[in-house]
């Protein structure tokens, strides 16, 4: 990608709607599309800015489901154009990855700035914003919009078939610990979790640090951790965070795809692991999955 500098978008009181769901919604696509820009350039851009597109792709098309669910039950008359327009935009954000992900010299700063400013100050500004008295005249709207979970709404907005149910996990109770020494994968770790619901989000910068947090206290419902750590890597950690008594599922992400390396893994107690780069469906499943079997009475 270019050299290119990207400015951050601020959110303001300019972009709110004042329809909640929606304004959290946006709030996470700021997060998502700002992130975009910080991670040029960095030592690990591939894996991260990977990571950043595919959410923001996936995200994209669950808010745009939701929003247009809004739309529907609120009888809005001008739903079918906005759902025309959630296709472009769609289909924009959808290129920028899947270009991305097959040659990143094609992706460009400057288009991903122009998109932003697109997307975030015309689409929400202009756009949005003709919805909201209507909408929010009906919370009947509000209440189908909020009932759509990620990773349960149609994977296009023309209304085609849902993917498969996910795990049932109280992710607004839950408390995770992220293990991770790169700060920008600290951030998008964070904002996937944060637009899943969880709201008890500790970060560690080492392995060190991790087993720091462990050992002080503090109760975890999910531990995610790095493989690639300076000083210790992810493998020691857990290593000794098992040594240590430490039962709480781990779900590694890593780059590696050896069999052999990924056993040795499993040996020292890793339970699943995540692929970088890594989505948010991927994770949304696998975390289910790991929690779901951890809640599990032993037989």
């Amino acid at each position: 990608m270019g050299s290119t500098t990207v400015e951050n978008i601020a959110w303001s009181s300019q972009l709110e709607t004042g329809i909640a769901i929606i304004d959290r919604d946006h709030k996470v696509l700021v997060d998502l599309l700002n992130q975009v820009a910080d991670v040029i350039g960095d030592s690990e851009e591939r894996a991260i800015l990977g990571s950043v597109l595919n959410s923001l792709s996936e995200y994209t098309h669950y808010h745009f489901s939701r929003e247009e669910k809004l739309q529907e039950v609120a009888g809005y008359p001008g739903l079918e154009a906005h759902r025309r327009r959630h296709v472009v935009l769609a289909a924009q954000v959808d290129d920028i990855r899947s270009r991305y992900r097959d040659e990143p010299e094609s992706v460009q700063g400057d288009e991903v700035r122009a998109f932003l400013r697109t997307w975030l100050v015309e689409h929400i500004l202009k756009e949005d914003m003709n919805y909201r008295a209507i909408c929010t005249a009906h919370p009947e709207a509000v209440a189908a919009a909020e009932a759509i979970r990620f990773g349960e709404e149609p994977l296009d907005s023309d209304g085609g078939a849902a993917v498969r149910k996910t795990a049932s996990v109280n992710w607004s109770t839950l408390k995770v610990l992220v293990v991770e020494d790169n700060r920008n994968f600290q951030l998008i770790i964070s904002t996937i979790l944060r637009s899943l619901g969880v709201r008890s989000i500790t970060a560690a910068d080492s392995g060190a640090a991790g087993l720091g947090s462990l050992h002080g206290g503090g109760t975890f419902d999910l531990v995610l951790s790095d493989w690639r750590m300076e000083e210790m890597d992810g493998l020691q950690f857990v290593r000794e965070a098992r040594a240590a008594g430490v039962q709480t599922p781990i779900i590694m992400m890593t780059g590696y795809s050896d069999d052999v390396v990924r056993e040795q893994a499993r040996e020292a107690g890793v339970n699943a692991f995540l692929e970088k780069p890594i989505t948010a469906r991927g994770f949304l499943e696998t975390a289910g999955e790991v929690l779901t079997a951890a809640a599990a009475p032993a037989v």
